[in-house]
């Protein structure tokens, strides 16, 4: 950058989207001419706010609003050159600031592709209401009226394209990828000496997962009941309680690329995430660029994160006879896990460098700020 541009981010703080709220303003901080304003949206709702129509019970409504008041008060104090929303669930009542203000707007999942995976969350997709319709055409506004959009992943740029009438060229995807520690793993790994002649040492699964019901961790202990306990550990990270049971070992409240789930990766032997219902998990990105094999299933954009019979296998979601398959052949077969981990490492290369992609994000921030000013010097 050549001149300093002050833009304001507005980040979403749900699930993975706090990870890539800490990845990006880490790779913000590298950039001496960017002045950013963080403005993390909380997701949990309290008090007298919980009685309020919409605000306590729709996630949409209640982000826009805080959205659009931190907006209000930074903008208020300060003049920006340009606006980040992540996701767009932040973006819809700030419409008239996206139109006056070069904005990129940032999303793992369209409205439309949520509506799809969305059951398991507990979401009621979209229907023919009054309401329903008008958030559909104020995402539509949103997106047409954005000086930029990426995506995490194909699944939802084709959706932005299909669904909401973007034009292609206009949409750019940048996953938001693994930190480096991650990678500092997987370039360690392929070195690691062999376990002895005689270490018994049962194999390692690891799942990392808030959401344990929903990214199917009661599937994955079914498997080890049925006999994977016999050759394998299985370490969950979750945020859930989850009942004893044989050489299952539990550890919650870990945060994000934190020292002690750092050491959990390194440990481990295979990845394992058989979620029922997801969008793009931060975490397979984390895994594959730790240089561990990965095993999850066919839904949201899932799939894009491995090269199934090359860094992983992909399984039905819900299959606990796939997923207990899966795991087997890789349990059994070394050369497969170390091949499969070297696939996914060099895959994380080529697409989940954060550092890399949060780079390219903030440069095309940098690029609809100066043609922003560009433009108003014209008018």
């Amino acid at each position: 950058m050549m001149t300093q541009i002050r833009a304001a981010f507005v980040m979403e703080q749900t699930l993975g989207h706090v990870t890539h709220f800490r990845n990006l303003r880490d790779a913000a901080a590298e950039y001496t001419d960017l002045l950013p304003t963080w403005l993390p949206i909380p997701f949990e709702v309290r008090g007298p706010a919980c009685l309020l129509p919409l605000l306590g019970s729709n996630w949409s409504a209640r982000a826009s609003w805080r959205a659009r008041r931190a907006l209000g008060l930074a903008l208020a104090s300060t003049p920006h050159d340009a606006l980040v929303f992540h996701t767009q669930v932040t973006a819809l009542f700030s419409l008239d600031l996206v139109r006056r203000l070069p904005a990129i707007v940032s999303l793992d999942a369209t409205p439309i592709n949520y509506d799809r995976v969305g059951q398991p969350y507990g979401h009621r997709p979209a229907g023919e209401g009054w309401l329903d319709r008008q958030k559909y055409r104020l995402n539509r506004q949103v997106f047409q009226a954005a000086a930029g959009l990426v995506t995490w992943s194909e699944w939802a740029r084709r959706s932005l394209v299909d669904d909401y009438g973007v034009e292609a060229a206009r949409v750019r995807v940048l996953a938001p990828g693994a930190a480096p520690a991650y990678f500092e793993l997987g370039e360690r790994r392929p070195g690691r000496a062999a376990p002895a002649v005689g270490d018994e040492r049962p194999l390692r699964l690891l799942f990392v997962g808030g959401d344990f019901h929903r990214k199917g961790g009661p599937l994955l202990l079914e498997c080890l009941r049925a006999g994977l306990a016999e050759r394998c550990e299985l370490h969950l990270v979750t945020h859930e309680a989850v009942a004893p049971q044989r050489n299952v070992y539990l550890y919650r409240g870990l945060g994000p690329n934190s020292p002690e789930l750092l050491r959990l990766f390194a440990q481990a032997d295979v990845f394992v995430l058989p979620s029922l219902a997801e969008c793009l998990a931060i975490v397979l990105m984390e895994a594959t660029a730790a240089g561990l094999p990965v095993v999850t299933t066919d839904v949201g954009a899932l799939g894009e994160a491995v090269r199934p019979g090359e860094s992983g296998l992909l399984v039905p979601a819900g299959n606990a006879g796939a997923l207990r398959q899966a795991l087997e052949a890789l349990v059994g077969d070394a050369q497969l896990r170390q091949r499969m981990g070297r696939a996914g490492h060099a895959l994380a290369r080529h697409k989940f460098d954060a550092q890399a992609n949060n780079h390219a994000l903030l440069d095309l921030v940098a690029e609809a700020a100066l043609a922003g000013r560009g433009s108003r010097r014209a008018a």
